[in-house]
């Protein structure tokens, strides 16, 4: 075995170690806000809006998906073929595409909720009247 076949494998196998805990973060990040956001989900009170925690769960998921999204990149340097090479493209192309919908949603949730207290303060105001 020579010295560049003995530094590929070493690379090949820190390669795996951080894929897999790339995609340990991103599914701990997605699975603690996916608790937390459903445990203050349930203590709502029925006039109380969503708007908010939807908006922070869209970030977190954001965030979970990054880190998958390097676990394909760090995936892409054990590529030996053209067929994995595509299969990862195909998978990086569906985390932008999910990634740029999930950020869509939260810029749309935080105008809502700006739109949501604009309307609050204006019943206030209406009200002291």
């Amino acid at each position: 075995m020579s010295i560049t076949d003995a530094m590929h494998e070493v690379v090949v196998t820190i390669t795996g170690v951080l894929v897999a805990l790339f995609e340990l973060l991103g599914a701990l990040i997605i699975l603690y806000i996916g608790i937390i956001t459903a445990y203050k989900f349930f203590r709502l009170r029925f006039g109380q809006t969503s708007t908010e925690l939807r908006v922070r769960f869209g970030r977190a998921i954001a965030l979970g998906l990054l880190f998958y999204l390097a676990a394909e990149i760090f995936r892409l340097i054990t590529v030996r073929d053209y067929q994995d090479l595509a299969i990862v493209g195909v998978i990086i192309v569906l985390h932008v595409i999910i990634s740029l919908l999930i950020n869509w949603e939260v810029e749309h949730g935080i105008k809502t909720v700006q739109q949501e207290q604009e309307m609050d303060l204006q019943s206030v105001q209406k009200m002291d009247r």
